[in-house]
């Protein structure tokens, strides 16, 4: 190996010998260069005044650590005018002034800290032979240089959550370098006017559709042009069209139903508690045979009151034995609520008031079996039905009294009721093309612009608006704007007012090639950092990390 891939500047400094210890090398070394110039005339000087010695860290081989020894000297500075009399030698490409670290060692420790934050970073480095804290990390990209900040020609606009819900900050993004050039605490109009104000020479400003950012950029930059973002556009256009089917949900469920009936029905058997409709004879026939005439199918609860009475017993022996609830509950294997009941009850509670409300359902069974071989096996309308007839217990005592009827008897319905789909599933559908719908989808639209020509007349607009947008075909916006203005809908009505209040910037995006994806994805990038650092990286930090580009 050669020496110069050891050193980090063999130029500047040669090696003498190096001294091996158990998990360390020290490498010592001593300045190469005969001459020195003067830290502050910056006047040469050859006149060497003494030697000291410097320890410094450098980077690891092969995890081993390493350690410099450096020698180096004092000059005196032969410029008599200059107040410095005597100087140390600098060596800027090894290590800095008064450093402990070496330049190169600094610079990886820097990479890490940017890439990985305080905690992990550190984690990595000392895996990697790298002795540092979390802090020394973090301070590390404190100091660390900030890029250089110029102007650029074609901003990106966007906000970013630092709390979601509660504070809010600005990222601005230079679209011709693909890269973030500021990060501001707010999302104010005022803070990006001032931004601006400080950076003349915008040119675009690719925006969304707030409207203080588009404030902000008028009053900082009046001369630049405003472009809204095409995405957001056709998110727009989505939320109308939802808005509309919202207040048609009447037809979305009209529709579902018209293409329920046309698949037809089939009646599947299985054993469970869905309430149903069934008219079929046989089936009532069957489910006559097997119902009980008695009570006898009902759940019956003296075996469970015995094991709750020898439970009682048990509690009451372990409470003169001296044993606490909680240490009852962990012995007998009991939940820790019925122990106390238990517990403090003087006598066992008795479970009259299940029997007596039984007693009550029990005049209407004839006719609760009657009706529910009918097929009414819904519990709340048996409940209303024998209510109208006498009965003062509760709809709880109906729905115990028919539960064994539902886990006994093999209950025949028919296909569920159709699904209808929300607005906002509904609004996906239609987005769909056509080749990527099933039959039933396909069936499903196609009845709910047949059912509603208010709906279908919003779903031309809406496909014609997503043209425009698409083929950025911006000398088309003037007759759909008139067009939707006399729709008589009253969300197309009130999309195209607010779309007139920035109507330049919309025009913009339907004819500059410039939009604000790039700004997304930033913002995307800017979350994964902030997530990887748990979210509580002070502002100044962040920042730094966003703001860093290897």
């Amino acid at each position: 190996m050669e020496v110069s891939t050891l050193l980090a500047d063999p130029a500047a400094i040669r090696l003498t010998h190096i001294v091996s210890a158990d998990k360390s090398l020290t490498l010592v070394v001593s300045a190469g260069r005969r001459s020195a110039a003067c830290p502050q005339c910056g006047c040469a000087s050859v006149r060497v005044h003494s030697c000291y010695l410097r320890r410094v860290a450098d980077l690891p081989w092969h995890g081993i650590a390493i350690r410099l020894e450096l020698h180096t000297r004092r000059f005196f500075c032969v410029n008599e005018v200059c107040q410095r009399r005597i100087f140390c030698e600098r060596l800027p490409s090894v290590v800095a002034a008064y450093a402990r670290k070496t330049a190169r060692l600094i610079s990886a420790l820097e990479l890490i800290g940017f890439a990985l934050g305080g905690e992990a970073g550190a984690r990595l480095a000392c895996e990697l032979g790298l002795s540092v804290s979390p802090d020394t990390l973090l301070e590390r990209i404190r100091r660390a240089a900030s890029p250089e900040l110029t102007t650029p020609r074609v901003l990106g606009v966007d906000d970013w959550a630092k709390r979601k819900g509660a504070a809010y900050g600005t990222i601005l993004i230079d679209h011709e370098k693909h890269r973030p050039v500021d990060l501001l605490p707010d999302r104010e109009a005022g803070t990006l006017a001032a931004w601006l104000r400080e950076h003349p020479g915008v040119e675009i400003i690719t925006r969304d559709r707030g409207g203080a950012y588009a404030d902000g950029a008028r009053q900082g930059a009046p001369d630049a042009i405003q472009v809204a973002d095409r995405w957001h556009l056709l998110k727009n256009i989505s939320e109308v069209f939802e808005r509309l089917l919202n207040r048609h949900r009447k037809v979305l469920r009209q529709a579902a139903s018209n293409v329920d009936a046309a698949l037809g029905e089939v009646v599947v058997p299985i054993t469970t508690g869905k309430r149903v409709e069934v008219n079929d004879d046989a089936v009532l026939g069957q489910q006559a045979a097997v119902l009980p005439e008695t009570e006898e199918q009902i759940v019956d609860s003296e075996q469970q009151d015995a094991d709750k009475r020898a439970l009682y017993v048990t509690t009451q022996e372990l409470k003169r034995q001296g044993l606490t609830i909680n240490q009852i509950r962990l012995q007998v294997g009991r939940h820790h609520s019925t122990i106390a009941r238990l517990f403090g009850a003087d006598l066992y509670p008795e479970r009259a008031l299940r029997r007596r409300a039984r007693k009550q359902a029990s005049p209407f069974g004839t006719y609760l079996r009657r009706r529910w071989a009918e097929g009414c096996h819904n519990a709340k309308h048996l409940f209303d039905e024998i209510k109208a007839q006498g009965y003062g217990g509760s709809s709880v005592t109906i729905r115990r009294y028919v539960r064994g009827w539902r886990e006994s008897v093999p209950i025949m319905f028919k296909t569920p009721l159709p699904k209808v789909p929300s607005p906002r599933a509904a609004v996906w559908l239609f987005l769909k093309p056509t080749t990527r719908l099933t039959d039933d989808e396909q069936k499903l639209t196609a009845s709910i612009a047949t059912l509603s020509p208010t709906i279908k007349r919003g779903w031309e607009m809406v496909q014609e608006f997503r043209r425009i947008v698409r083929e950025r075909a911006g000398e088309s916006l003037t007759s759909w704007i008139e067009a939707a203005a006399q729709s008589g809908m009253i969300e197309f009505e009130n999309f195209v007012t607010n779309l007139r209040r920035d109507e330049a910037a919309v025009r913009a995006g339907l004819t500059q090639a410039w939009s604000n994806g790039q700004t997304e994805g930033q913002v995307n990038r800017l979350k994964y950092i902030k997530r990887q650092m748990f979210g509580r990286a002070n502002f100044d930090l962040l920042k730094a990390r966003v703001l860093h580009t290897n």
